[in-house]
């Protein structure tokens, strides 16, 4: 049975099928706002039946950790108590605590949820490079079963839809099944770090990875661009400092992979430009966010209440199309839970970075004192190559982070973002070889 809810789980990690409900206060100036309406996806029926599947060593993990769950359900209350919109904080504090279930399940089970994203993340990736290909070709949404899916209905035309311009050309940015371009490219590139970072690459692989890219280059999202750069960056200076070094440097695909995307995301990031309108409603929103940091400073606004502070304290008019989350996730966090709330998000995030260093650094080190310094570097260079992919996912969710909000707020990437801090935590991550 649980095998059967976790294959169905991470088949539909990227689909938003769900059903919202849409009380008066999920309204802002006449329009329905997906941020506040109370929605029941297909992922959290998945996840409420593995939690009672497994529902015996959750209640032994809680009698454990009873002062760390005392001081959640303290914040959890104080937050939901002091927020604009009590019901929104509350329906969001559902979320989270099942997302935190959730990672707690992933750290418990890390051989099978690998073995199965092994298996079953190639194809989620085709599946969303073809149907965001279709979608930049046709300049509208698929339609039809795609619906199911989740993508939505759109065209080239539709007010405050994602485009882009090239050469004087405007086209539509690739969505898919997800809420925006920049969401789903954020998704495809921990995806695709997930693949590069296995032993043996697969032809199947091999297609999924160049699939993947063609879709993060129409989407068009320059900080993806910017933090796929960077990856190659250092995957191709650790391959010419230590591989070489060693005499294994082949011409294979990844090295042609690193050879040919790192040049042309220079070339993509050097010849876009941010649009100012974009500019200025992300720096606005911002200062919002400082505002309502100002003013409700220990325990914040209540969680997801940022956008109904938005609607209390600025003209309608002005925020037509831009009623979102602040886009930066640590002023988000700080924003709509305080200091308190962001004191203990950056807290979790340091000892989540420190784990994996000291898993896969750390321990090696200390088994290399009394090698051959050579050695050491090059057992050293190994287990970098091989299974640090985790802490560059966490890094890369940070930056991106810096620049948008879909991380703690779109379905898709905050279960995406849960596996990666589950596994990090896992009983074996430190044997992870995907």
């Amino acid at each position: 049975m649980q095998q059967v809810l976790l294959a169905l789980l991470v088949i539909t990690l990227p689909f938003q099928f769900g059903r919202h409900f849409w009380p008066q206060y999920s309204y802002l100036f006449g329009l329905k706002v997906d941020y506040l309406s109370p929605t029941v996806y297909l992922q959290d029926i998945l996840i409420v039946l593995l939690i009672f599947n497994r529902r015996k060593e959750f209640f032994f993990f809680l009698k454990k950790s009873l002062r760390l769950a005392a001081v959640y359900c303290l914040l959890l209350i104080g937050n939901i108590c002091f927020s604009l919109n009590p019901l929104v904080a509350f329906f969001a504090w559902l979320r989270v605590t099942e997302l935190i279930l959730f990672g707690i399940f992933v750290a418990q089970n890390t051989k099978q949820i690998v073995f199965l994203l092994d298996k079953i993340l190639p194809f989620l990736l085709i599946f969303e490079s073809v149907l965001g290909v279709w979608q930049v070709v046709r300049e509208s949404s698929a339609g039809g079963l795609f619906w199911f899916f989740g993508e939505r209905s759109f065209n080239i035309l539709t007010p405050g839809i994602a485009r882009a311009v090239w050469q004087g050309k405007v086209f539509l940015r690739p969505y898919g099944t997800f809420s925006h371009p920049n969401s789903l490219s954020g998704f495809i590139l921990l995806s695709l770090l997930l693949l590069f970072s296995k032993d043996k690459i697969s032809l199947l692989d091999k297609v999924a990875i160049v699939s993947g890219l063609i879709l993060i280059i129409l989407g068009f999202s320059r900080v993806i661009w910017l933090a796929l750069f960077l990856l190659c960056l250092g995957c191709l200076l650790y391959y010419l400092l230590f591989k070489s070094c060693h005499g294994q440097l082949k011409l294979n695909f990844r090295y042609l992979f690193l050879l040919l995307y790192l040049p042309l995301m220079f070339f993509l990031f050097s010849r876009t430009e941010v649009q100012s309108q974009s500019y200025l409603m992300r720096q606005q929103l911002a200062r919002v966010a400082l505002d309502s940091i100002r003013t409700h400073l220990l325990l914040g606004l209540g969680l997801n209440n940022f956008i109904i502070n938005l609607g209390q304290n600025t003209a309608g008019w002005q925020w037509f199309y831009w009623l979102q989350p602040v886009h930066n996730i640590f002023l988000l966090a700080a924003s709509e839970t305080g200091l308190v709330g962001l004191a203990a998000f950056l807290f979790f995030l340091v000892l989540t970075v420190r784990r994996l260093f000291n898993c896969y650094i750390v321990t090696l080190l200390k088994k290399s004192k009394k090698q051959d310094s050579k050695i050491a570097i090059y057992q050293l260079s190994k287990l970098v190559g091989k299974k640090l992919f985790l802490l560059a996912a966490l890094m890369v969710i940070m930056f991106t982070g810096l620049f948008d909000h879909y991380w703690l707020t779109l379905i898709q990437n905050q279960l995406l973002f849960t596996l990666f801090l589950g596994l990090s935590w896992g009983r074996q991550n430190a044997k992870i070889t995907l």
